[in-house]
């Protein structure tokens, strides 16, 4: 049964765009949370995979259609970060984009080998600056991710100066931390258990709000002394193109937190690693003001730029 406004054309699918290749953990959140939506609007819910330049390729798709709610973007941190430190990315997510609601929260891991002296963020904050080392550092999957932000965020806060060593993507970045070709690593929760459960590596903070229960001894960043009250999730949402009418939006989102609200949806989710977290549109909205606040804080200090 159609929601009132949901869509026009109601026979047409409705394509959700997430700028990532599939069978990664966006991926997998748009197509579960897409099929569970589709059934509440009674239309199907299309993911198509359109990677590239960060989820920004996805995102000018989704603009250059008609605001009519045909089309649906996979947004995140992403969609604030990479306009900040790519003067090419033209989005501004407050005036192009009208948020639907947040659906999930992925939270990123700082590791470090299994053999490694640092037991807790505060030992290795310690022996930075005691030893004054220059030369510890942390790897990501690259300039401008979230991994990224959240060592400059460690360096800022902490006063300490670990050297960013930027990927091409995360797939290599676990084994060589195992190997210990690198000191540290911010990986995502997903990549990261397997290798924590196996011992082979040591968590040892959380960028999320909260702690995940898989590690309920490691620590929030916002529980170390200095971080008092932050918190850096990568954060997983849906918008559509600005202008697209108000009931379609409400619809959409009264779809996607019903979704949300199925158990075997969040189970499907949470076995993956990715957190359930959701939140209707105008309180989306002011989560992303708040983050980006501190993105742009974190961004302009570690002088963080894709040029």
């Amino acid at each position: 049964m159609l929601l009132a406004g949901a869509a026009l054309a109601a026979d047409k699918p409705i394509s959700l765009m997430v700028g990532y290749s599939a069978g990664g953990s966006a991926d997998l959140v748009a197509r579960v949370v897409g099929t569970e939506m589709g059934k509440r609007l009674g239309r199907q819910v299309i993911v198509e995979n359109v990677a590239g330049a960060s989820g920004m390729i996805a995102a000018q798709k989704v603009l250059g259609a008609a605001a009519d709610g045909n089309a649906i973007y996979m947004g995140g941190t992403d969609t604030v970060v990479v306009p900040m430190v790519n003067p090419k990315a033209k989005i501004d997510w407050q005036k192009d984009l009208a948020p639907i609601g947040r659906m999930t929260t992925v939270p990123m891991i700082f590791a470090v080998p299994a053999g490694s002296p640092h037991a807790t963020l505060s030992d290795l904050v310690g022996s930075l600056r005691k030893d004054g080392k220059e030369t510890f550092n942390y790897a990501t999957p690259g300039i401008g991710t979230m991994q990224h932000l959240y060592g400059a965020l460690i360096n800022k806060q902490a006063k300490v100066s670990m050297l960013h060593v930027p990927y091409r993507g995360g797939a290599q970045i676990a084994n060589d931390l195992v190997g210990r070709q690198i000191d540290s690593a911010m990986l995502v929760l997903s990549t990261a258990m397997p290798f924590l459960t196996d011992g082979k590596i040591k968590a040892l903070s959380v960028s999320d709000t909260v702690r995940v229960p898989q590690l309920p001894h490691v620590k929030r960043i916002g529980e170390e002394e200095g971080f008092s009250g932050v918190a850096l999730p990568l954060w997983q949402a849906l918008f559509v193109k600005a202008g697209t009418p108000a009931t379609t939006v409400a619809a959409y989102e009264k779809a996607m937190l019903e979704a949300l609200a199925q158990p075997e949806v969040r189970a499907k989710l949470q076995d993956s690693g990715v957190s359930v977290a959701p939140m209707n549109g105008r309180d989306l909205q002011t989560f992303v003001r708040s983050q980006a606040m501190l993105y742009r804080d974190i961004v302009t200090t570690g002088k963080i730029t894709m040029e």
